[in-house]
């Protein structure tokens, strides 16, 4: 099992690169844009929307730029908050473990988090889903993507940098069921093909969640 130093290393030392790869990684994912248009309509008037493992902040920036300005923008890497503020000065960002939030219980209208959970175990999701449902508030609304299987993948270089991080993959089942576990009900989930030549070549899946 990969320490929380160790991804935390990965992306402080891959910050500005990453940033340069990934901020408008949107313009090439008409999927994406609609089920974050229709997930920020559909939630912006129940409170602040938390979003997960922001990276640089793209997500943030997309959804703020429909118009939804109480969103704040996490990430367990301080150098990519930092990355994030400076790409986005209007936006709110800061450093948070979706593996222990220090948000109060039921602080959140809805969650977003697209492939912020690629780090981690099935444990570990465990833990990261009901933590999400914790700080949801009632009927609260979440969306994830993730890649599908049951793979690992490690690298010990990531965007020309030396690193030792692991990738994983899951079936939709499983995550379901585990979300489901903690008290979630399914909206809807859906599954696609990757982008070719813009994407790494695994079948992706999006998860709508809401807390009972």
């Amino acid at each position: 099992m990969q320490s929380k130093s160790q991804i935390i290393n990965c992306y402080n030392l891959t910050a500005a690169k990453y940033a340069d790869n990934y901020f408008h990684e949107l313009d090439h994912k008409h999927l994406d844009r609609i089920l974050l248009g229709y997930f920020a309509n559909e939630n912006k008037a129940k409170g602040q929307i938390l979003d997960l493992g922001c990276g640089p902040g793209q997500t943030t920036a997309f959804v703020y730029a429909l118009g939804v300005h109480d969103i704040l923008g996490t990430d367990i890497s301080p150098v990519m908050i930092e990355k994030a503020r400076e790409l986005n000065p209007n936006i709110k960002f800061e450093t948070a473990d979706m593996l222990r939030l220090q948000y109060a219980d039921e602080q959140f209208g809805s969650v977003i988090a697209f492939y912020a959970i690629v780090h981690f175990t099935e444990d570990e999701l465990a833990t990261a889903l009901t933590e999400i449902y914790r700080v949801l508030k009632p009927t609260g609304q979440f969306l994830f993507s993730f890649h599908i299987g049951n793979q690992i993948i490690h690298l010990d270089t990531f965007l020309n940098e030396t690193v030792s991080i692991d990738f994983h993959f899951f079936e939709a089942e499983t995550v379901i069921q585990l979300a489901t576990s903690c008290g979630f009900k399914v909206v809807d989930i859906i599954e696609r093909k990757p982008y070719p030549e813009v994407e790494y070549p695994s079948d992706r899946a999006y998860v709508w969640l809401e807390k009972e």
